[in-house]
């Protein structure tokens, strides 16, 4: 494979995870509002800066940015898993509020 082949493989890799983490951000807003203080905060200290970080340096496209993709895309992943999981104010699963009736 031509070094150019590597380069834009690994863009694409990245920008489809920088893209996930996009549309993970705005389900985790959306689940924000019914979630505990606790969750609130670790949305606000530990997780979107990161997708910030991550999206201002996508430019220096590496391995490592990759990983870190990975990485953020799966702990992003399993907060947003947590916040479908249960509604916070009454601890039922968030499903049986949102579902629409078949």
């Amino acid at each position: 494979m031509k070094a150019n082949e590597v380069a834009d493989e690994l863009k694409s890799e990245i920008t489809k995870g920088i893209g996930k983490l996009a549309t993970l951000r705005d389900e985790a807003k959306l689940h924000l509002h019914l979630a505990t203080l606790d969750a609130k905060q670790e949305w606000d200290e530990k997780l979107e800066p990161r997708i910030d970080e991550l999206q201002k340096s996508a430019n220096e496209l590496s391995d490592s940015t990759r990983a870190v993709v990975h990485e953020l895309v799966g702990k992003v992943e399993g907060f947003v898993s947590k916040l479908r999981g249960k509604d916070a104010k009454d601890g039922k699963p968030a499903e049986a509020a949102t579902q629409s009736p078949s």
